[in-house]
């Protein structure tokens, strides 16, 4: 059985000119999350490298390079959970950890230890006894500034300047333009990167990592932290002999009001072509009565379907912003195939996009299928077209830009 891996880097608003960055840098975590696997790791432990990479690039708002607090400060959530054990490992607001995913990790693993006396591991911990506990438990840690990037402070220093001129009425409530990448952190980003994999045993496992929104209040907790909210895991998932893994985007405060995470796993047992899932982000998310007043309601999630019964794996990506960006990969494939997903302006935050991709033998190429609720608009473009590109893209690198990004 071949194990996949697949990542995201959020859902929002990606910048067209900084797109191919983002796919090079989703196909290197494919890349190295693969080779975990064919060396023998298991699928906690390739989701783990995957989400690692995302966080070590300045690019993503997760680790290093994370949007800014209101304070000035990096704040980071992240989670982990193994849908073997159904153990969840999570940090919350944690300042000065490299890779809140490890710390995450190390938190799981720990569970499974017994403690003298009765005591209770924990399964969650936030702010400064977090960043304790990872120093004191072989987690690396670093001095909180350390992970300021300077873009991060640069587009922090202009938010606030902008906050400041609209509180003294000279904005006249417009918005002050910024650079194209700049303004995905400002407003167009929603908070989180991640992984989902099922490893050649048939186990689950994903993961979630967020620097949290920009200008944050301090102290500020997103989903990526919560459990059933920005990551699940579940092999046999409610009895039904399908395994489910899930790794959640969006605004954190609307995928903690539904608890996003385990509303996807439970759609996914039965997906019926998708529809289950669509479905269920309509009505369970979108038209949720928990987000009352609450627009536009922001939220995307990539799902991974284990069916060990049939032999078969299914991806699915969904999203309710503008653009979401995913990779994926199996142990039998040469190279990693990144893209990106597009909803029409006009129906942001009120329309599901849905995507899916279906793994046969190897050698055996399935395409994606697209399914959206509302009917496509004009900007609307479909998932062929996006892997047009990405073969156009592929064709057009040279030979040694290739062997950079096969695993080492």
């Amino acid at each position: 059985m071949s194990g996949v891996v697949a990542v995201h880097v959020g859902a929002g608003s990606h910048s067209s000119s900084l797109k191919g960055e983002y796919k090079k840098l989703m196909r290197k975590a494919c890349n190295q999350a693969i080779a975990v696997l064919r060396g023998g790791g298991n699928a906690l432990d390739a989701a783990c490298t995957a989400t690692q990479v995302l966080e070590d690039s300045p690019r993503t708002n997760a680790g290093f390079g994370s949007s800014l607090t209101a304070d000035g400060g990096v704040e980071c959530d992240a989670s982990v959970m193994d849908g073997h054990t159904l153990r969840h490992g999570a940090v919350g607001a944690v300042p000065g950890v490299r890779n809140p995913v490890l710390l995450a990790r190390q938190i799981l693993d720990a569970q499974a230890q017994p403690r003298p006396g009765g005591l209770v591991p924990p399964s969650f911990l936030a702010g400064t006894g977090a960043q304790v506990w990872a120093a004191s438990n072989n987690v690396e840690t670093c001095e909180p500034t350390d992970l300021i990037a300077e873009r991060s402070q640069r587009i922090h220093e202009e938010s606030l300047r902008n906050i400041q001129r609209l509180e003294e009425g000279g904005a006249k409530r417009r918005r002050y333009a910024l650079p194209e990448e700049e303004e995905e952190m400002q407003g167009g980003l929603l908070d989180t990167v991640g992984a989902v994999c099922v490893d050649g045993a048939g186990y689950v496992a994903s993961a979630v990592s967020s620097g949290g929104l920009l200008l944050k209040h301090t102290g500020r907790v997103g989903q990526a932290a919560v459990y059933g909210c920005g990551c699940w895991a579940e092999n046999n998932c409610d009895g039904s002999g399908v395994s489910i893994g899930v790794s959640t985007t969006g605004c954190g405060e609307h995928l903690i009001r539904t608890m996003f995470a385990r509303l996807c796993a439970r759609a996914a047992i039965t997906p019926e072509m998708g529809a289950n899932i669509s479905n269920a982000v309509t009505t369970h998310f979108l038209e949720s009565g928990f987000l009352e007043g609450v627009h536009p309601r922001m939220a995307g999630a990539l799902i991974l379907r284990h069916d060990p019964q049939a032999g078969t794996n299914d991806l699915y990506w969904l999203h309710t912003t503008r653009t979401m960006g995913v990779c994926y990969m199996t142990t039998h494939d040469r190279k990693p195939q990144a893209q990106f997903s597009e909803l029409a302006m006009e129906k942001i935050g009120m329309s599901v996009n849905l995507q899916s991709k279906s793994f046969g033998p190897p050698g055996v190429s399935i395409p994606v299928t697209t399914r959206e609720e509302a009917q496509p608009g004009p900007s609307h473009r479909m998932a062929g077209e996006e892997e047009e590109e990405e073969e156009e893209e592929e064709r057009g690198k040279s030979d040694s830009s290739d062997e950079e990004e096969q695993p080492g």
